[in-house]
């Protein structure tokens, strides 16, 4: 007769699991190898990592993960808000705020509930201290985006005879084009172009899900020219580094302050702005919503309506323009009340 699985819940493994404790190491290993068996993104597993990176921050690596509370589970939430330090060891950051924002707290809590959803049912813990936490209410805030005359004047302050330069220059035309997340462009191999067709396959998306996305024959050649720059690294990806090696996302990020600081946009702080400015402009040239999310890879279109106040904006003036009324002759001349006859 065969020895029990591992995780099959036997009388005889349950009471060995009420022995034994897991610490949060333990349970970070668990949670990972099912999560990898079910297919999840490496994104979604790198969000996984950061999670239990913060639990062994907050609670200790060798803390039994069956002996936190929901007061825990609160405490920890509380602790992202406001206490957090970010970028705590990052040697380029000075300035390490403490806290993360609503938005970012939110996803942890979403992360932390399917982690103990997993603990629960490999009956390693007996409930799900997250579960009863909800989602924390955001305030509505203006989105960061970039005019035509902004972006201009950063992709003119670009010396394109320096690779690394032009290789932004490329890059940020590839984010607006293809309205891009940066580990999602980043992530392109040279196979996920299709020059021909003139599309872009993002394959290392948010949500797990292929996503292919049409862009412009400008785009096209610009890569072109970038593929045939870096030809001697031999490389299957796009966005290199001086030396051969795919361009991560922080070093990105430092360069573009770095050039934002120096073209007098220090207002640039990261990529996000340039999908949030693509997905502006496309709605402001009448562009649809549907489609929009579509390009965009959100699931629900609650997610893209975050930008419905352009839409507010281009009806209003699209009605001012094309009013039924415009259309009528209205000039004839009104009798006033005064000048009306008794009857």
């Amino acid at each position: 007769m065969s020895k029990n699985p591992k995780y099959r819940k036997t009388k005889r493994y349950t009471n060995r699991l009420a022995t034994k404790i897991f610490t949060i190491d333990d349970a970070r290993n668990i949670v990972l190898k099912i999560k990898q068996l079910e297919g999840v993104s490496q994104n979604t597993i790198y969000n996984y990592e950061k999670l239990f990176n913060d639990f062994d921050r907050f609670y200790g690596d060798k803390t039994d993960i069956a002996s936190l509370t929901k007061d825990d589970a609160r405490e920890f939430i509380y602790w992202q808000l406001n206490e957090k330090v970010q970028f705590l060891n990052h040697k380029y950051r000075k300035v390490k705020p403490k806290g993360v924002s609503v938005s970012s707290a939110n996803t942890y809590v979403s992360f932390a509930k399917a982690s103990f959803t997993v603990l629960v049912n490999e009956e390693i813990v007996e409930e799900n201290i997250f579960e009863n936490a909800n989602h924390i209410k955001e305030k509505d805030k203006k989105i960061d985006t970039l005019t035509v005359k902004e972006i201009s004047q950063f992709l003119r302050s670009l010396n394109k005879g320096w690779y690394s330069e032009f290789r932004m220059f490329v890059l940020v035309h590839t984010l607006l084009d293809s309205f891009g997340r940066i580990n999602e462009v980043l992530s392109v191999r040279k196979g996920d172009i299709d020059f021909v067709k003139h599309a872009i396959t993002f394959q290392n998306t948010k949500n797990g899900k292929l996503r292919i996305v049409p862009i412009s024959k400008k785009t096209v050649k610009l890569l072109e020219e970038l593929i045939e720059e870096t030809d001697d690294f031999n490389s299957e990806y796009l966005f290199l580094t001086h030396h051969g090696n795919p361009l991560s996302p922080d070093t990105a990020r430092k360069h573009l302050r770095d050039l934002s600081k120096r073209a007098g946009l220090e207002h640039i702080t990261g990529f996000h702005i340039f999908r949030h400015t693509a997905s502006e402009m496309f709605l402001r040239q009448n562009g649809s919503m549907r489609v929009l999310q579509k390009i965009l890879g959100h699931s629900e279109i609650s997610t893209t309506s975050i930008y419905a106040h352009v839409l507010d904006q281009t009806i209003k003036q699209q009605h001012e323009q094309f009013s039924p009324l415009n259309l009528i002759d209205d000039k004839e001349k009104r009798k006033t009340r005064t000048g009306r006859k008794n009857k």
